[in-house]
């Protein structure tokens, strides 16, 4: 007995001696992790450029409802000439360019934390979550998160897939678990920067999900509460989450505004030149 229970007692501390050699880093370690996993991809996919562009086109275009204004205004007194600044006015172009800009970055932080992971990297994913002992090891998914971080960025990425284990443990159960508990099987990832929805049907993939999930069911009793439990996590719900659904129900509802001003301008300018012509040939036939 002495020697099975000395046997037992070495494997453990050896099991602990293994997880401490193993050095995990994570973005949530360091003080400005958070800021540059969500900032990083941001630069180096060049997304600034494309949200700088579609915010000037934005500010171009809000100077249709000006527009529509001044031709109603001009048909109706011809004295009052109409500048290029008047339908170009800077203050009225930069405040539609910031919030063009806003909503384009807000927007792209929120799908940062959906994470669009790789195939590769998915894989990878699974084939940890599948070998991990994830109650034996009491930072599993920090683990599984570090390893996959480092197997992306060997295949060329420049940033982080996931930001903490917890992060890394939630998108698992909402991308993975859900889908096959719902039987739809829609798993995402992308293949060369498009999305890949045939993720499943690959047999060897299918094999490596059904382990993985195999390993998760037999690892945690609790399964069904924590997969609920993952549908709010802290990545999508907090004080973010609330202001960027403000800011887009606010925008939403301005840009309705100048889409009615702007048609029912050109409504009544229509109405008055088609009233004007009758006008004027009754005018002639008399």
């Amino acid at each position: 007995m002495s020697m099975i229970s000395d046997d037992s007692e070495t494997d453990l501390e050896k099991c602990v001696q293994t997880y401490e050699e193993e050095e995990i880093e994570l973005p949530e370690d360091s003080s400005g992790g958070k800021l540059t996993y969500f900032l990083a991809p941001y630069f180096f996919e060049k997304t600034w450029i494309s949200n700088i562009i579609l915010s000037l086109l934005g500010a171009y275009a809000s100077s249709c409802a000006p527009l529509a204004y001044f031709c109603l205004r001009d048909f109706y007194d011809n004295k009052i000439e109409t500048k290029l600044s008047d339908l170009f006015s800077p203050l009225w172009m930069i405040i539609h360019y910031f919030l063009c800009f806003t909503f384009s970055f807000l927007n792209f932080i929120y799908d940062r934390k959906k994470v669009d992971i790789e195939t590769k990297a998915l894989r990878k994913l699974l084939k940890e979550v599948a070998q991990v002992d994830l109650t034996g090891d009491p930072v599993a998914w920090r683990r599984i998160a570090s390893r996959v971080n480092h197997f992306s960025e060997e295949g060329g990425h420049h940033y982080s897939v996931f930001y903490s284990g917890e992060h890394c443990m939630r998108f698992f159960v909402r991308e993975i678990v859900k889908p096959i508990e719902r039987q739809t099987y829609d798993i995402r990832c992308y293949f060369d920067g498009e999305i890949c929805s045939n993720f499943w049907k690959n047999p060897p993939n299918k094999v490596l999900a059904e382990r993985a999930l195999a390993n998760y069911n037999k690892s945690f009793e609790n399964f069904g509460g924590l997969s609920h439990t993952a549908e709010k996590d802290g990545c999508r719900d907090g004080i973010f989450e609330k202001y960027r659904n403000i800011f887009n129900i606010s925008m939403f509802y301005f840009m309705i505004i100048e889409t009615v001003s702007f048609v029912v301008m050109i409504m009544a300018f229509i109405i008055s030149m088609i009233s004007c012509a009758i006008f004027n040939l009754f005018a002639t036939a008399q």
